[in-house]
């Protein structure tokens, strides 16, 4: 029984040190740029974030944050407001569901 205990506490402590977080967020679209991926290439767009960010997030978990062209709404250009849900886990963050803010 106590080792048990003593390996949950274990795994307690390890899942602490990996965050993991959804939220929605605001970004500016900073950069449209074409993306060479592994034997095609994709249209992509970078943004960065805007005001707070969730409580467990870093900006390392945003840096280079990009999405496909086409999952932004048809009329959003260079220095626009977008609205997005983000999500952090496993060391990888994800955005989708972007509307024009």
């Amino acid at each position: 029984m106590r080792k048990t205990v003593v390996a949950l506490g274990a795994l307690l402590a390890l899942s602490g040190c990996s965050s993991s977080w959804q939220a929605e967020m605001t970004f500016k679209v900073t950069e449209f740029y074409v993306h060479d991926a592994g034997g095609g290439t994709e249209q992509r767009v970078r943004l960065e974030p805007v005001g707070d960010l969730p409580e467990d997030a870093d900006r390392e978990h945003l840096k280079d944050a990009s999405i496909l062209e086409t999952d932004l709404p048809g009329t959003v250009g260079m220095n626009d407001g977008v609205r997005c849900t983000a999500r952090h886990e496993s060391g990888a963050t994800m955005i989708s569901g972007c509307k024009k803010a």
